[in-house]
């Protein structure tokens, strides 16, 4: 599975519903995001296409796939690695997700639709519910919710697919960004302000506040890659 003599890791059943290269990034990518291929690690095809049962064409379909999703870096020659983010990657995708994430606030403001704000409401009550039981994993699922719902109910098809295009990479951020969920009720008061925002109607206001919570992100996450 990896460049390590020995290691096997568990990957789940690909099953027969979708195509086999769909099913091999899926499977891939959670194995990424868990942790356990780690930033830096080579893919060996040889022993993926074996442990998989599968040929080396949907294999190598689906690490293109994932390079695209910017997970892997394929190197010619060399082979496929974990990507490795670094302070510039923490930049330039927290500066996206200001981007898209604030026009988004800003239609949302205007649009001013009720059953849109529903939505928002239950997702930060369950934020707050997660911040107050301390259940950190619980608050990062809520959160990436939330900003992914601001996007979808904007109603701009191509501003959420750009989102939905960054998850994979976003989520790894997550992982490291402990800093930000240090303070869990801290955070949670922070998604009460900014759904607040969207809901004043004021669109400059919403884009704001939602451009200010995501640039305090993006240092406080540089400052802790930058630490370690």
């Amino acid at each position: 599975m990896t460049s390590r003599e020995g290691t096997r890791l568990a990957l789940p059943t690909i099953g027969p519903t979708r195509s086999l290269a769909d099913e091999v990034a899926d499977s891939l990518r959670d194995t990424i995001l868990s942790g356990r291929l780690p930033p830096g690690e080579r893919l060996n095809e040889v022993r993926l296409a074996t442990e998989l049962g599968i040929s080396r064409g949907p294999l190598r379909e689906a690490l293109q796939h994932l390079a695209g999703e910017g997970l892997l870096e394929v190197v010619r020659r060399r082979g496929s690695f974990v990507v490795a983010l670094s302070i510039d990657d923490v930049v330039d995708i927290y500066e996206l997700r200001a981007a898209i994430e604030g026009r988004a606030a800003r239609i949302l403001a205007l649009r001013r639709g009720p059953g849109e704000f529903r939505e928002l409401h239950t997702l930060v009550g369950r934020l707050d519910r997660a911040a107050a039981g301390g259940r950190a994993d619980e608050v990062r699922i809520h959160d990436l919710a939330f900003h992914e719902a601001i996007c979808r109910l904007s109603g701009n098809r191509r501003l959420h697919q750009v989102f939905v295009s960054n998850v994979p990479i976003l989520r790894s951020l997550l992982k490291l960004d402990e800093i930000l969920y240090a303070s869990q009720p801290l955070l949670a008061r922070e998604h009460d302000v900014l759904l607040e925002a969207i809901e004043s109607g004021d669109p400059d206001r919403a884009e704001a506040e939602v451009v200010r919570h995501l640039e305090n992100a993006r240092d406080l996450v540089s400052a802790y890659l930058s630490r370690r």
